[in-house]
């Protein structure tokens, strides 16, 4: 896409940050994100569609199965405590979405969230390329919502890069709330994040910086 384009597309401040991730992806040891913080409501999630189901999927369950992420990743979502929600078609494994509650640390940055009591966070939603385009999308979604009224839990909060309109539309229709930005510069062995505390950190010394949620 012509960086013409993206401007009319995305406006000129995503359309600056989307080019200032891919010059730094370009730099060994820079690295440059911007995302959105979004929260959905449960009342804005979907019914079940016809023939699909939703069910958790325990580890060893789950290595039977094929999705995106490899096993290492899968075993390190597990072991941090995260939930893995496999939609079904019959018996058909169309997509996974992945929970969690309290607190998560993000993997792209050096961020930790913490969570609202009344909500969980949800990331890594993953669908079957041949299925994209059917009915996936919204079973993930019901049953996501399903998973968050047994817990009494009222939403979803998540990240999505500022550029990335595929998944920010969808997220909005839902009824979609912005909370903020969270934006985070990688500088060799320092990163630098605003919306974050402390701004600073040494990735991968010590804990993480820290955005916290629990008052939005």
């Amino acid at each position: 896409m012509a960086f013409s384009d993206t401007l009319r597309t995305l406006g000129p401040l995503t359309s600056l940050s989307y080019a200032l991730g891919r010059a730094a992806a370009r730099v060994p040891g820079v690295s440059w994100h911007r995302y959105v913080l979004i929260a959905v409501p449960l009342s804005g999630m979907p019914k079940m569609p016809r023939g699909h189901v939703v069910r958790e999927l325990s580890a060893d369950a789950l290595k039977t199965l094929v999705i995106d992420a490899p096993l290492d990743v899968q075993a390190d979502r597990f072991a941090r405590g995260l939930t893995c929600l496999g939609a079904f078609d019959g018996e058909v494994l169309v997509g996974v979405n992945w929970l969690a509650r309290d607190q998560y640390d993000e993997d792209e940055v050096d961020v930790r969230f913490l969570l609202p009591d009344d909500a969980a966070w949800d990331t890594g939603l993953w669908i079957r390329e041949d299925r994209r385009l059917g009915r996936a999308f919204a079973a993930l979604w019901a049953g996501t919502g399903v998973w968050l009224a047994e817990r009494g839990l009222k939403r979803s909060l998540s990240r999505i890069a500022d550029y990335n309109t595929g998944s920010l539309r969808p997220h909005e229709r839902m009824g979609g709330k912005t909370l903020g930005t969270l934006a985070a510069m990688r500088l060799g062995a320092w990163q630098i994040a605003a919306r974050a505390s402390p701004a600073a950190v040494r990735v991968g010394a010590g804990a993480p910086a820290v955005c916290d949620l629990r008052g939005c």
